[in-house]
């Protein structure tokens, strides 16, 4: 039996030692493979995240609403469905005499006789009523004149009546106008839809007809109504959305119907809208009905064809609101689209654009 050494035992501890040397950077390598593959790659993939969702959030914000722009043109009549936009323009700068106005209070008061001293409301018919006077009309005058009109009509009941008109209350209806359009995400104006019966309303107006007349025409309605009522209003309008600029398209095409016309467009380019023409057209005698400055149906032959083979553009019409597009089977004449042959191409809900009282026999 071999007696163990000291040098026996050296060498058993030192093989000992390196090998717990080895476990303690294995386990050390782990814990730091752990720490730095882990976190760090949580941490990386939440920071991805959270700039993920901030340039969503940057390009949310950015994101607007375009406007579209309506098309129409200067024979365009304002139809049911479309929607205008009227901005109000209210004078606050200094006026050189103010006009009393309907919603005023004013205070009626006499040098002389104190008892019959007031305090008026204006009415909406304009007017106020004077103790044993009656009624008199005050909208529309200056303070001084509506006194020498008190005076006139005092003057068979007293002697050398002298009367004072002031302001108690003023600018009524400019604060219920503020007031009914200031929650307009607009600013200052005020959107009207077009309802069925062709009206429209608008904040202390009745309700106005606006179908079947010009952009222009239904201003300057709008217009002169709130100058009745407030002094000073200026009102301008314009379409923001159109819906009746349509045209119709029948006969030998493959989809007949009615078509908005959101651009410029020719009668060859409705024919495309409306799937093309069929194998049975006959389209150098095409039809198209359009107004006069009346609004009286024209009807007019266009040659498509030749719009189509010799790229003669210059044939190619322009088409209006209600204009309607005829594609024939059969080779037309002139004849064919003169007085009752025209009225009954016209679709009924597009007859109210025409004026149908006379009969157009010629062709432009």
């Amino acid at each position: 039996m071999r007696l163990w050494t000291y040098s026996d035992y050296n060498m058993i501890n030192w093989k000992a030692f390196n090998s717990a040397r080895v476990w303690v950077c294995v386990l050390v390598c782990v814990l730091l493979g752990g720490c730095g593959l882990n976190l760090p790659l949580h941490n990386h993939n939440e920071k991805q995240v959270k700039v993920k969702h901030a340039s969503k959030e940057i390009v949310d914000e950015r994101v607007y609403p375009t406007d579209h722009m309506p098309y129409y043109d200067g024979k365009y009549l304002i139809s049911p469905g479309d929607q205008l936009e009227v901005i109000y323009h209210i004078n606050t700068t200094l006026q050189e005499e103010y006009l009393i106005a309907i919603g005023d209070q004013i205070r009626v008061e006499f040098y002389s006789y104190p008892q019959f001293d007031r305090t008026l409301n204006v009415r909406p018919d304009g007017r106020i009523t004077l103790p044993y006077a009656g009624d008199l009309m005050a909208a529309g005058s200056t303070p001084m004149m509506l006194a020498k009109q008190v005076d006139q009509k005092y003057s068979k009941l007293f002697t050398r009546p002298h009367s004072t008109v002031s302001l108690i209350r003023y600018g009524e209806r400019i604060r219920e106008l503020k007031e009914a359009i200031k929650t307009a995400s607009r600013g200052q104006s005020r959107l009207a839809l077009v309802q069925p019966d062709g009206r429209i309303s608008l904040p202390l107006l009745p309700p106005i007809m606006a179908a079947g007349h010009s952009l222009d025409q239904v201003s300057e309605s709008i217009h002169s109504e709130y100058v009745k009522l407030v002094p000073g209003m200026a009102t301008s309008a314009s379409l923001h959305e159109v819906t009746g600029n349509k045209v119709y398209v029948f006969g030998a095409v493959e989809k007949p119907g009615f078509y908005l016309m959101e651009g410029p467009t020719t009668m060859l380019q409705a024919v495309a809208m409306a799937g093309g023409f069929k194998n049975s057209h006959q389209s150098e005698s095409s039809v198209m009905i359009t107004r006069d400055e009346f609004n009286r149906p024209i009807g007019r032959i266009v040659d498509l064809k030749s719009v189509l083979e010799l790229g003669d553009g210059g044939l190619d019409m322009f088409l209006h609101q209600a204009d309607i597009v005829f594609i024939p089977t059969t080779r037309l004449g002139r004849a064919a689209i003169i007085g009752d042959n025209i009225r009954r191409m016209i679709p009924v809900n597009l007859g109210v654009y025409y004026n149908m009282a006379e009969s157009v026999n010629f062709i432009r």
